[in-house]
């Protein structure tokens, strides 16, 4: 019995070493195993290359900074905004994406709106002086005095007077614009006109240029914002201590010297100077001028490029001269606009936006804009060889006849009045004979500030 048992059991035991190890397992050669390595070995080498591309892609993509503009219609400066984001993504990896706006009014109200938010621009254009102190009053603009305090001998004090506040400064300046008349040279030419260096002489074109069927000046209430063009020139005319004065509420709008310059700017229009106040000072002026239908306009350095050149006017055709002052004791004046770019307080990548606008006030950073629209840098040390002869002599008469320069209407006095004002002006420019209500109506408008600060 004993024998018997010892066999089954050693013939139980084989067949469990058979199941366990033969049937249903397949011999596995040096080959194959050498392959499976080699193919879990790429498998890992392949994730980990993945892994690598994705963290490289995610460290080298580009921050992207939003620019909100109002320059999106006529003139139209998106080109020269997106190649300022190319060049601060080459350089930094910084990107900037314009957000155009076709008109000013729905701008204003577009960023206003999103300046307290967390939807608020990175960066925008603005205006200077006044039209920044409300935003800084409410804590909405990002202070910029280390960039100004770093670059500071390279921008006039001047000009960063207009930019500071309580010893605070905000945003920097892009470009910087006067604003002298750009005349007809082929009008002027076949008439037998010459550029006029007083105003007697200019009453003398004016008069020329309407009886030769010509209209002398530009001038519009489109927009609502142009209808102060004439009144500034007016007033500086009169005394650019008066425009001072004027627009920091110490004299007021029926001072008998304001009165004694709109009647100036009354008889030009009783005269008939001026194109219709319909007129499109960005479409329809430009047209009248390159079909010799107009004579004049008065409007900023950047007009040359970005509405004359951009409409096809030839430019041997533009030429300038800044307007004698009416009253020969006003001396000799002109307007300066300056063009900021200013930083949100909450702003969602902060940071990167102090970066690129430390380099977009280093003399190369602040030729990129001025250099595609031949416009003024506002650094000193900025190259300048790209400006058209034309600007140049603009910019040389101003500096050496010893220009006295004023800040714009628009900037210079409180946004409350000046908003309010310039619907007055058109009311004006329709109906001159509205002149004593016009500037009763202008008085309360600059009482109700003033006697509310």
């Amino acid at each position: 019995m004993k024998l018997i048992f010892r066999k089954v059991f050693c013939l139980f035991a084989v067949l469990l070493f058979v199941l366990a190890f033969g049937f249903g397992c397949k011999k596995t050669t040096a080959a194959e195993t050498t392959a499976a390595a080699e193919t879990t070995a790429a498998e890992t080498t392949a994730a980990e290359s993945t892994t690598a591309e994705t963290a490289a892609t995610e460290t080298t993509k580009a921050v992207v900074l939003t620019m909100m503009h109002d320059k999106g219609g006529n003139p139209n400066f998106q080109p020269y905004y997106e190649l300022m984001g190319k060049t601060t993504k080459d350089l930094f990896g910084i990107d900037i994406e314009p957000v155009p706006y076709p008109t000013t009014d729905v701008f204003i109200s577009t960023v206003r709106a999103a300046l307290s938010t967390k939807e608020a621009p990175d960066l925008f254009t603005w205006w200077s002086t006044y039209r920044m102190k409300d935003l800084i009053d409410q804590g909405l603009l990002a202070e910029t005095t280390e960039l100004w305090d770093k670059h500071k001998d390279e921008y006039s004090q001047g000009l960063r007077d207009a930019f500071t506040f309580n010893g605070k400064s905000y945003g920097y300046s892009y470009t910087q614009e006067y604003w002298p008349v750009w005349y007809n040279k082929d009008v002027f030419s076949k008439l037998n006109l010459s550029e006029p260096t007083n105003w007697d002489e200019f009453i003398k074109v004016c008069d020329t240029l309407k009886a030769n069927g010509i209209t002398p000046m530009a001038q519009s209430v489109q927009a609502r914002w142009p209808s102060f063009i004439m009144f500034e020139q007016m007033i500086i005319g009169q005394s650019p201590d008066l425009y001072d004065d004027l627009s920091a509420g110490k004299v007021k709008y029926t001072d008998e010297k304001v009165k004694k310059a709109f009647e100036v700017w009354k008889d030009l229009i009783n005269k008939g100077y001026f194109t219709d106040p319909a007129t499109d000072l960005f479409t329809d002026t430009p047209t009248l001028f390159g079909q010799d239908k107009l004579g004049m306009v008065l409007c900023g350095t950047w007009y040359y490029e970005s509405v004359f050149v951009a409409n096809n006017v030839p430019e041997e055709k533009i030429g300038a001269f800044i307007l004698p002052s009416h009253n020969s004791e006003a001396g000799k004046c002109i307007v300066l606009e300056m063009s900021p770019i200013l930083v949100s307080q909450n702003a969602p990548h902060l940071e990167d936006a102090l970066k690129v606008v430390d380099y977009f006030m280093s003399a190369e950073g602040n030729a990129i804009f001025a250099k595609e629209n031949r416009s003024y840098p506002s650094n000193m040390k900025s190259d300048t060889s790209f400006l058209p002869e034309i600007k140049v002599e603009i910019a040389d008469t101003v500096k050496n006849e010893n220009y006295r320069i004023l800040n714009r209407y628009w900037e210079a006095t409180p946004t409350p009045i000046c908003e309010a004002a310039v619907d007055k002006f058109a009311e004006f420019i329709a109906k001159p004979d509205s002149l004593d209500k016009v500037l009763k109506d202008l008085d309360e408008i600059a009482n109700k500030y003033w006697e509310g600060k």
